[in-house]
């Protein structure tokens, strides 16, 4: 294992134990499960081949049917490549590049920003707040005896510093241990997920698993800044319930803003935890441009309502409003649309009535106009009789 994951042996206490043990046995790990998944003989190494391989003959199929490639689409497919290669393959790279950056970054922020502003380690003053109310408990329960807590009094006082305690554990350090070890596992599969990267199609789980690493690096970060404000707000109450203590005094209305603080400060961590979340959902990988399908697209032809197609923009504004009238004559209801049929009846009508000048225009002029064919109806039958007969008599 190497000795640079377990951190160096700090003050006894549980805060500081269970951290060292966690970073020792879990981040310890990381390195053996990585070099695991990334054997080249493994099943995750075959399956990385082939994804590359796919990836490869993909963008040379594009390129031969002449998809309109350019010289970004290939150097973006060399990026993705090599950044597949070094997160998969290379231990060294990826230990300085994510574990560096997700593990140790946020804890080496949160350390500078609270000694910027000249605030205690919060892990010390969690142990010493710990002990305390372990302290202040016992003289509680000695006082109560056999008592129940659903009595009140020094009974429910030691019920409350006792829970009091458990949340400040639960809330400071279970949350950090928690996070430590997801973070050690999501930086274990790496290799697994590297390939997930070549293709649109999966691009989303592997923008999905950093942004999961992104929400394991933020929470300490959280943690631990509302830690600092929690023992700063504490500290001074515990003191305070220890001072009366040493003077024979056990007033059960010291106790209670500890149990509101920590109570408040809990329902905060799962509020960190939540917007960490959310930040961490921003991440958003490029898209490959190479198989947008917008490329290769086809000019929309306009049917006119006479069977004529007719390129966009060509149509003229008195079609374009009579079929809109027309459509939404028919959809509608007759009721409600009374005044967009009757418009739609007049320009008809004004189109029927200028097409009649325009031919008998044509007719005086000596000019030979064909007629659209419809069927037959009694006036054009009766119009064609008179017209016969009036050649007749003419003849």
């Amino acid at each position: 294992m190497n000795p640079d994951f377990c951190t160096p042996a700090g003050p006894e206490g549980l805060v500081a134990s269970l951290l060292a043990t966690t970073d020792c046995q879990a981040f310890g790990l990381v390195e053996r499960g990585y070099a695991a998944m990334a054997d080249p003989g493994g099943p995750v190494g075959a399956v990385l081949t082939s994804l590359l391989v796919i990836a490869v003959a993909l963008f040379g199929y594009r390129l031969l049917l002449g998809r309109g490639l350019v010289l970004s689409d290939a150097v973006g497919l060399t990026i993705k490549i090599g950044v597949v290669l070094v997160v998969a393959t290379s231990w060294e790279a990826w230990q300085t590049l994510a574990y560096d950056t997700f593990a140790r970054a946020p804890a080496r922020i949160a350390a500078q920003l609270l000694s910027g502003i000249g605030a205690s380690d919060p892990l010390e003053s969690l142990q010493v707040a710990l002990n305390n109310l372990e302290a202040a408990s016992v003289g509680y329960r000695t006082r109560a005896g056999i008592a129940s807590p659903l009595v009140g009094g020094p009974a429910a006082a030691a019920m409350v510093l006792n829970v009091s305690a458990l949340l400040l554990a639960l809330s400071i350090v279970g949350v950090m241990v928690a996070v430590r070890v997801v973070l050690a596992l999501l930086l274990a599969i790496a290799p697994a997920m590297a390939g997930l990267l070549l293709f649109d199609a999966t691009r989303g789980m592997a923008q999905a698993w950093l942004g999961a690493m992104a929400t394991a690096a933020l929470v300490p970060l959280f943690v631990l800044i509302l830690a600092a404000v929690e023992m700063a707000i504490i500290g001074p109450v515990i003191a305070r319930l220890l001072a009366e203590q040493a003077a024979g005094t056990f007033e059960t209305a010291t106790v209670m803003p500890v149990g509101l603080v920590t109570v408040v400060f809990a329902i905060a961590s799962l509020f960190a935890l939540k917007s960490a979340g959310r930040i961490a959902r921003g991440i958003r990988l490029p898209r490959d441009r190479s198989g947008s399908p917008t490329r290769d697209t086809e000019p929309t032809v306009v049917t006119t309502s006479d069977d004529r197609a007719v390129a966009p923009g060509t149509q003229s504004s008195a079609a374009r409003l009579a079929q809109s009238l027309d459509v939404s004559a028919r959809r509608d209801d007759p009721a409600a649309n009374v005044g967009a049929r009757g418009a739609a009846s007049a320009l008809a009508t004004t189109r029927s009535r200028e097409s009649r000048v325009a031919a008998r225009g044509a007719a005086d002029a000596g000019a030979v106009m064909i007629a659209p064919l419809r069927p037959p109806g009694p006036r054009s039958r009766g119009l064609a009789r008179s017209s016969r007969a009036a050649t007749r008599r003419d003849a």
